[in-house]
């Protein structure tokens, strides 16, 4: 998932992949609040997992987000 996300960030929101690291926050690659909005909707469409608003406000570093489209696919596999 880890590099789904990468792919998304440096697609989609453009960000400079020199900058992503697992560390990362998402203020420190320039994203601000509504990048949590669309990127909750571009999770699930482009990678297929639900996250919602609150966990992604809630996940600090690009790890953290990472972990929480693990739990998410987790979550989707064991409802099948």
């Amino acid at each position: 998932m880890y590099d789904t996300l990468i792919g998304i960030l440096t697609g989609r929101f453009q960000v400079r992949p020199e900058l992503v690291t697992p560390e990362a926050t998402p203020p420190a690659l320039g994203l601000d609040s509504l990048f949590v909005v669309e990127l909750s909707f571009v999770l699930e469409e482009e990678a297929g997992v639900t996250v919602g608003f609150d966990e992604l406000a809630e996940a600090g570093t690009v790890a953290e987000i990472a972990r929480l489209m693990q739990d998410a696919q987790g979550r989707q596999d064991a409802s099948v």
